[in-house]
Order: structure tokens, then C-alpha cells, then sequence
């Protein structure tokens, strides 16, 4: 067995504290401000500024450190998702908003306004992520969605930053922007709620890639931290096909798909893509991937 690593005082408190920290933070960050768009985003670039300081200070991984070259991709990776994201989200509105309200109102569903801002938050972002709870192990377990969802660009980067977030696939992003939008649709949740939502989400799910240690009691038994979230990275396939709640990880501990433990390399396999390789991934991986795709393939029938 490999020794563990010695842990810092200031290590160790900011793996008890600084994922309830940051969330807490970026959510009355935004309250203080106008709520708007404008504060979404100063909420946003404030966790990752923290997230990316504390991987430089404590990283729970030193060997992973990134070169400069390799943060400037991951960042321009991020600007792409982050753009295709708001189109997607635009398409969505536009080509389910009437009918799902229309779904709403023959259904006689609604949306909880006279419970406090926060409920109203906390309520949408347990309930979209339960959505991409059951999206997610989808994708994991036909290789057939796994390859249709170029889920594995995002998989196939080794050592994981909070950056990588945002390394998603052009196709993935078709399913990532389904759950909010169809949840605040369906029961028509406001637009402050759905900012509220989406500043969670964001600043937990890059927390969840951090390369930094996360483990605070009783708040880790809900909330998805990196520790957690790392062995869903896990270049092992068994490994890696546990802990699907981005988000929350209460889903994954009442449903069975649960596991702990230190994780020593993340990506698809023992090597690591190309870019180029990895938009293409779903066309074709590569012969070293061990993936739900390349396991579908392998099995008699082969179709996933």
C-alpha cells in the first residue's frame, strides 16, 4: 500500500471547511447583489478564483499541478462549454417552453413562490440534479449514449482541476442543459430561483473537480465534494462508475451507487487522448480506452 500523504493544519481545515465556505459564499454573494445576470457571474468568477488559489496552496494531488499551456486550454475548453451552454439553454426555452407549460397547466403543477429564496434554490437544485442523477448513470451504462453523448471527452483528461468542469463535449451539452431547464419549466419556477440554482450547481460542480482535498462532516453525506467526485474520474472502470449526483451525493448513498477512497490517476485509461482524439471520441476511442463504449464493443453482439 502507498503511505499517506502527511496533511497540513491549514490543509486539514480547509478540507473540513471549504466546501460549505465556498457555496455559502458565492449564494450571498449573489443575494447581496441585484440577483441578476451580472451577480450569477461575479458569484462565479469569485469560486473559481478561490478554487484555483487553494489548488496552488493545498493541492491534494502536488504531482498534478498544471503548466500554463494546459490551464490556458482548459479555460478556453470552459469559454466554449460555457457559450454552447447559453445557446442550448435558448433552444431548449424555445422549443419546450410552451409546450411544457402547456403540460403544466393541464396538470395543475406550480411552483412554491411564497417559500423563502433560499427553499425555492435549494428545492430546484436537488431536483435538477436528481434528473441528471438517472442521465448520467444512463450514459454510464449503454455505450451506445455513452459515445452519443461524447461524455467521454469529459472523462478522458487525467489529473482533475476545478477548470475541467467546463471540459465537456458539444453533444453533452445537449443533455447538461435538459435538467434545469425542464424542471423550472415543468413547475415554472422563477427566474431568481433559477439564478439562485444556477450559482450553486456551477461553484459545487467545480468544487467537485478541485484538486483539493474535501471531506466535511455531515455536509458530505448531501453535497457532492472532490474527494467524492474523484473516484468518479477514476481511470479504473469499476471506480469510475460510482458516485453519478455532480451535485448531490445523497442520491448516489440512498440508491447504491456509492463508494469512498483515494483515487491515484483519473482519464479512461492508462493514457490520455489528444485533443483531436477526444472530439472525436464519439466516433472512435482509443484501443487503451476501457469505457462503457469500448466494453459494449467487446461483448458478443458488440452493440452496446
Amino acid at each position: 500500500m502507498t503511505a499517506e500523504r502527511p496533511v497540513s493544519r491549514a490543509q486539514r481545515w480547509i478540507e473540513r471547511l471549504a466546501h460549505p465556505l465556498l457555496l455559502t459564499g458565492a449564494y450571498l454573494l449573489w443575494l447581496a447583489m441585484d440577483r441578476g445576470v451580472e451577480a450569477v457571474m461575479v458569484a462565479l468568477v469569485g469560486a473559481f478564483a478561490v478554487l484555483m488559489l487553494l489548488e496552488a496552496w493545498v493541492p491534494a494531488m502536488p504531482e498534478w499541478r498544471l503548466r500554463v499551456g494546459q490551464r490556458l486550454l482548459l479555460a478556453a475548453l470552459y469559454l466554449m462549454s460555457f457559450v454552447l451552454f447559453g445557446v442550448f439553454t435558448a433552444i431548449y426555452e424555445t422549443t419546450l417552453g410552451q409546450p411544457l407549460a402547456s403540460a403544466r397547466d393541464a396538470l395543475g403543477l406550480g411552483w412554491p413562490d411564497g417559500l423563502p429564496v433560499l427553499a425555492q434554490v435549494l428545492l430546484l437544485f436537488f431536483a435538477s440534479d436528481f434528473v441528471y442523477y438517472w442521465i448520467h448513470r444512463a450514459i454510464h451504462r449503454w455505450g451506445w449514449l455513452w459515445k452519443a453523448s461524447g461524455h467521454g471527452f469529459h472523462h478522458a483528461f487525467q489529473n482533475l482541476h476545478a477548470l475541467n468542469v467546463g471540459t465537456n463535449h458539444p453533444f453533452e451539452l445537449v443533455f447538461l442543459t435538459l435538467p434545469m431547464v425542464l424542471v423550472a419549466t415543468v413547475f415554472g419556477a422563477s427566474g431568481e430561483a433559477v439564478a439562485g440554482a444556477t450559482v450553486l450547481v456551477v461553484v459545487n460542480t467545480a468544487a467537485a473537480h478541485a484538486n483539493v482535498r474535501m471531506d466535511t462532516p455531515v455536509f458530505n453525506w448531501v453535497f457532492t465534494s472532490a474527494n467524492q467526485h474523484r473516484r468518479h474520474h477514476s481511470s479504473e472502470f469499476a471506480v469510475s462508475n460510482t458516485n453519478f449526483g455532480c451535485n448531490v451525493i445523497l442520491w448516489d448513498r440512498l440508491l447504491g451507487t456509492f463508494s469512498k477512497g483515494d483515487v491515484r490517476q483519473t482519464g479512461i485509461g492508462p493514457g490520455e487522448p489528444t485533443l483531436w482524439q477526444k472530439f472525436m471520441l464519439p466516433l472512435r476511442e482509443p484501443e487503451f480506452a476501457d469505457t462503457a463504449a469500448t466494453r459494449a464493443r467487446r461483448r458478443p453482439g458488440g452493440a452496446g
